[in-house]
């Protein structure tokens, strides 16, 4: 349909041309009006385009292929979500960053290098050294988020067919990441006090690990820490027996004290460490990182840079920018005290209406719950979906994706009134006869 001319919209609203070339403009670039030459505007025809099949067998994220299940209703509460919501995050820090950033002449140097901002890989390099890490920035590799550091180590250090432990319950994408790699996975059952040694030691006598994938401190979805002597006794079997450690430190900010590593008991000799900003500033950055063996940091950059050239260097100068503002620090204590005070209100409410509790940690993200019910764990997640709550099935969190009764709960999106509605909905139904 032919759309009036520039000059007629002009004199139609009683604007400049000037306004109404640039409204064209607007519309033209949104893909709402076609421009053609020498006839005037019209309206763009617009089709929907189909959805790619999906291959049989692909491998995806589960925990986004259930949010994708629910996205006809209207989600009040993602009770089981993995973040932090945006007004937990830094965004006084993001904006003054960018304010900074935007004074500063634009990278002028291409892709820039596989290994990442080298002011920002010094800046992790002097943090870690804090914690008594000793190493420096030639062994730090920047990556896209810590989903990225694992896929690099993944696919840079393990062939198809090896053993693998994880933890049960463990984190998704790792998960994923792994099957997809086909190598073969072994359960190592969370305690309270972390990792069960006593499994691990079983598991590498029946036949040898290639690695361990471990989630150290405020472990998702647990929220347990890694005590201090199940950590030496990992790291005693890791020696004993040649394995590799992987260890997924992503919350260690998050903790009201810090817990010692297996990085900085090990040295980073047989532990390959990795985090990022994304619960401390925001997941839309897509910042980490890993720091790995002296052996090992070239073969990961390598990797990512025939995948990826590089990280965005842009990102990485605002991380940089973020992480030295003086006010930082002050965020990240009154983020771990927030943390601390909703972990022990939404474990009473949870407790309240008959939630069982796994573990009782004192700070983190993460709940591991029980839901009392005769529903099945399918029924159950559709009538939270009904009622505008969209939960994270335990199944998705196990190696073997086997049904569960237990739940992860992100206590940042769950102190709430939707949660709490729906929860005691199940109790009433429960209680009825029959």
């Amino acid at each position: 349909m032919a759309l009036p001319s520039v000059r007629s919209l002009a004199r139609e609203r009683g604007v400049s041309t000037f306004t109404a070339a640039e409204v064209y403009n607007v519309l033209t670039a949104a893909g709402l009006v076609e421009a053609r030459r020498g006839s005037g505007y019209f309206v763009a025809g617009r089709r929907a385009a189909p959805l790619p099949p999906q291959p049989a067998g692909a491998s995806a994220d589960a925990l986004w292929e259930r949010r994708l299940e629910a996205r006809a209703q209207p989600i009040l509460v993602d009770a089981g979500g993995g973040w932090l919501p945006a007004a937990w995050q830094f965004g006084d820090g993001l904006r003054a960053g960018l304010r900074s950033l935007a004074r500063l002449p634009l990278p002028d140097d291409g892709y820039g290098s596989p290994l990442g901002l080298e002011g920002l890989r010094a800046h992790f390099a002097t943090q870690l050294q804090g914690r008594g890490l000793a190493l420096g920035p030639e062994q730090l590799v920047l990556t896209q988020g810590a989903s990225q550091a694992l896929d690099l180590v993944v696919r840079a250090l393990l062939e198809p067919g090896d053993r693998v432990a994880v933890e049960d319950p463990g984190y998704p994408p790792t998960l994923e990441l792994l099957r997809a790699r086909g190598v073969r996975l072994v359960a190592i059952p969370r305690l309270a006090s972390g990792p069960d040694p006593a499994a691990l030691e079983a598991a590498v006598r029946r036949r040898p690990l290639r690695a361990f994938f471990t989630n150290t401190t405020l472990q998702n979805p647990t929220g347990t820490t890694t005590e201090l002597p199940v950590a030496r006794r990992i790291l005693e079997l890791a020696d004993r027996h040649g394995f590799l450690v992987v260890e997924d430190d992503i919350f260690a900010e998050l903790a009201p004290t810090p817990a010692m590593t297996l990085a900085t008991l090990d040295q980073c000799r047989r532990v390959v460490y990795v985090s990022s900003v994304s619960k401390t500033i925001s997941p839309t950055l897509r910042v980490g990182y890993v720091a790995a063996p002296p052996e090992a940091a070239p073969r990961l950059a390598r990797l990512k840079a025939l995948s990826a050239l590089a990280s965005s260097e842009l990102s990485e100068r605002l991380v940089l920018e973020v992480l030295t503002q003086p006010h930082y620090r002050r965020h990240l204590e009154a983020l771990r005290r927030r943390l601390a005070a909703t972990q022990q209100r939404v474990q009473q409410t949870l407790l309240a209406r008959g939630v069982e509790l796994a573990f009782r940690p004192a700070a983190g993200m993460f709940l591991w719950g029980r839901l009392r019910s005769r529903e099945t764990v399918g029924k159950l997640w559709r009538s939270a979906v009904a009622a505008g709550v969209l939960l994270a099935p335990g199944e998705l969190f196990r190696p073997d994706g086997k049904a569960t009764p237990y739940w992860r709960f992100n206590v940042a999106h769950c102190d709430g009134g939707a949660l709490t509605r729906f929860l005691d909905g199940v109790a009433e139904r429960d209680a009825r006869p029959g």
